[in-house]
């Protein structure tokens, strides 16, 4: 297991003409929902967090400043490497009125590690097999079932890709023990620059839930019983949940935010702002089951 050692020295980066002034403090972590104490793990982890203009330039090599699982493992062959994470997100994101499922990263920590809670796994399909419109995955398979971790996924709900980058597919527990604290914890940012938060209590619920019966029986279907194993076995139910689709609340002191949270979709997998390009995905419509045509949605870009 690769153990970091901890340093009870913080980094409050504060933005002044476009550059970085770094301030020491000690004493307790994050205090404060919006605050941007960066905690230094050792010379493994950076991240930095400039607030320039009309922009927030997130950078960092990808290294959590937590303790991690084991990697490799037996259900995933990567070890993690240095990365060039490089994002951009609005400092004042505001709703398109549009819908965009994000493929891929859809924010990112403030320790710098991303969020991704899908995952490249399709059923009927090799691991590591390109997918594109033309050949949509039908099924995908989910990194946590019935709150447990797939893929070799770690105690923060983390894994590696074969690149080395370390990501997150859900509440990441490691990070969250050094956000001591408020009730409402604020992690990182998604990728139209709304706060990423998680609540201690799991007070806030998503509103989608798992399909009941058989799924189809058809040549392109796993069969068998909805059981979580797949994206495709949620639908999205208006009015049962505090979340909406994307896992997002507008709350009165902090405004529209999204969670993260214990049950699904764990991570949003939809976003109500416009997307930056520096996510490098496609947006496409969300999995929605409620009688509403399916919302207009724009090219965000693409990457793997």
């Amino acid at each position: 297991m690769i153990r970091f050692s901890y340093l009870l020295v913080f980094v409050v980066i504060i933005v002044s003409s476009g550059h970085v002034i770094a301030h020491e403090q000690v004493g307790p972590k994050y205090s404060h929902a919006h605050a941007h104490f960066i905690p230094v793990a050792d010379e493994k982890n950076m991240v930095t967090i400039i607030n320039d203009g009309e922009y927030r330039y997130i950078t960092s090599n990808g290294i959590p400043d937590h303790i991690i699982g084991r990697f490799p493992n037996r259900s995933n062959p990567n070890s993690i490497l240095p990365q060039t994470h490089k994002y951009r997100v609005m400092l004042n994101p505001q709703k398109t009125g549009r819908i965009f499922e994000q493929r891929g990263v859809i924010g990112v920590a403030l320790n710098g590690i991303p969020f991704e809670p899908a995952t490249a796994e399709c059923y009927g399909r090799a691991r590591g097999d390109e997918l594109d419109d033309s050949h949509p995955c039908e099924w995908r398979e989910e990194a946590i079932v019935a709150g447990r971790g797939r893929f070799g996924l770690d105690q923060n709900n983390g894994h590696v890709q074969p690149i080395g980058a370390y990501h997150y597919h859900g509440i990441p527990y490691g990070l969250m023990e050094i956000l001591e604290g408020r009730e409402l914890v604020h992690v990182g940012y998604a990728a139209d620059g709304f706060p990423l938060m998680v609540s201690r209590s799991g007070k806030y619920k998503p509103g989608w839930r798992m399909r009941k019966g058989r799924r189809p029986q058809e040549e392109d279907s796993p069969g068998g019983y909805y059981d979580g194993t797949y994206t495709q076995d949620f639908m999205y139910l208006e009015n049962i949940g505090d979340l909406d689709q994307c896992n997002g609340i507008e709350l009165e002191e902090l405004g529209y935010v999204y969670f993260i949270t214990e049950e699904f979709p764990f991570a949003p997998r939809c976003l109500m702002g416009q997307v930056d390009q520096s996510f490098k995905r496609r947006a496409i419509p969300p999995f929605i089951e409620n009688g509403d045509r399916p919302p207009e949605h724009p090219f965000i870009g693409r990457g793997r």
